[in-house]
């Protein structure tokens, strides 16, 4: 009947065997990493402030995050972060620094 295809007929003392997973997995994720920061180590000699490059990147980020385009060619398995330091080595993305007020129209 339905009820024993679901449970199990005989219930063994012995755990089950640990499945074993490939290693080559690992490597795609220390290739992943170097990755990423080779290309924070490009985007940074576009933008040296590290303070305002992380700034440029969360802002990106949480734009792409709610559904804006990625200005360069990105794979659906791409980061965001990922995207966005492209997007900066691209020179898709500039930074402005406000340094000085803007003068008003009136001063003189």
């Amino acid at each position: 009947m339905i009820v024993s295809n679901i449970i199990p007929p005989v219930v063994s003392d012995h755990s089950p065997p640990i499945l074993q997973f490939p290693t080559d997995a690992s490597r795609a994720v220390r290739s992943m990493r170097n990755m990423t920061t080779q290309l924070l180590q490009e985007a940074a000699q576009v933008i040296p402030n590290q303070q305002l490059l992380i700034n440029v990147v969360s802002r990106r980020v949480r734009q792409l995050g709610l559904g804006h385009r990625p200005l360069v060619e990105a794979t659906p398995r791409t980061s965001l972060s990922d995207i966005a330091l492209r997007e900066i080595i691209a020179g898709k993305l500039a930074c402005e620094t406000a340094l000085e007020k803007p003068a008003a129209d009136g001063a003189a």
